[in-house]
């Protein structure tokens, strides 16, 4: 079934996006709200950490990114009202949470589309100088490595935090697979005005970093070795596949869905050996390309948006 009245989001403008009396309206509600969206994650959220804050200051609070309630729950643990960045457009037009977002207080990003993401920077900024807070997820979709603590940040907790002077919160959420407790930790406030952007985000990824690995030396369970599957890489994958699969999805969503953050002027390693298939193999260059072309066909066997556009189910 599709959401009935949401679809403006989608759509709307920097101006009318959300009014001014909706801005006071949904700081006023706030507690309920937290209330409600604590009870509608299934999970037991558990907040182990919390700085102080001063109540009357708006904040930009930034959270990793890596399974399905951590929205929701990041939202139940904050102490004031925090619009939402949302890019997930499959689930604004389906998903029956997208109202309670709504209701929090949300804003749409086309992960996929420049103006889109420049024009919610631009709305975000605005409730920010409303003295309102924002909740964003700087690692775009969620983490599905299979080593990094924390994915490489977009930029917009830095840009907002020197386009209003607002200090960035870090947050932590941690659901270790199959287990029905989520654990959070909220850092102290970091100031980014007298920074760079390259410093700053480097500060802020080792806060979520930091966090995310505390998370996983108190709550996660110990692999033993000896009960490890033959492809340990593929084992993940469809661990991380099912973990998709908690949610709905009514279309192909993975473009959307599995964007991440890359540096324009570090190309990623499978682009690099992409530009070795317009060479022409001889006897003279094979022993050359051989473990290129080796390394290649493994680059589509463990291309997660590959596997999760054969193996899903719609």
């Amino acid at each position: 079934m599709k959401n009935l009245g949401l679809g403006y989001v989608k759509t709307s403008t920097v101006e009318n996006f959300t009014t001014e009396s909706g801005i006071k309206i949904r700081r006023y509600i706030s507690p309920a709200v937290r209330k409600v969206l604590k009870l509608a994650t299934k999970r037991t959220v558990y907040l182990e950490s919390y700085p102080k804050l001063d109540p009357n200051t708006p904040y930009i609070f930034a959270s990793t990114h890596s399974f399905d309630e951590d929205i929701i729950a990041a939202l139940s643990v904050i102490d004031r009202n925090a619009y939402v960045l949302l890019g997930t457009t499959d689930q604004i037009d389906h998903n029956p949470q997208m109202y309670a977002a709504w209701l929090n207080g949300m804003i749409y990003v086309d992960r996929l589309d420049e103006n889109s993401r420049r024009e919610s920077v631009k709305k975000m900024e605005r409730i920010l100088n409303s003295g309102t807070s924002v909740l964003l997820f700087p690692e775009g979709g969620w983490n599905n490595t299979e080593n990094l603590l924390c994915q490489p940040l977009f930029a917009g907790p830095y840009i907002l935090a020197q386009k209003t002077k607002v200090k960035v919160v870090p947050i932590a959420s941690f659901n270790e697979p199959n287990s029905n407790d989520i654990f959070i930790k909220v850092g102290e406030p970091m100031d980014f005005t007298m920074k760079e952007k390259k410093e700053a985000l480097r500060e802020l990824r080792d806060s979520l970093a930091t966090m995310m690995f505390e998370h996983i030396e108190l709550h996660s369970t110990p692999i033993v070795r000896s009960e490890l599957g033959e492809n340990q890489h593929l084992e993940f994958m469809e661990m991380r596949r099912r973990e998709y699969m908690r949610v709905k999805w009514t279309r192909d969503v993975w473009d959307e869905e599995l964007a991440f953050y890359h540096d324009k002027d570090q190309p990623l390693p499978i682009k690099i050996r992409e530009s070795f298939d317009k060479v022409v193999i001889t006897r003279h260059n094979a022993y050359i390309m051989a473990p290129i072309i080796e390394r290649r066909l493994e680059d589509e066997r463990y291309n997660f948006k590959i596997y999760m556009k054969k193996n899903t189910k719609r």
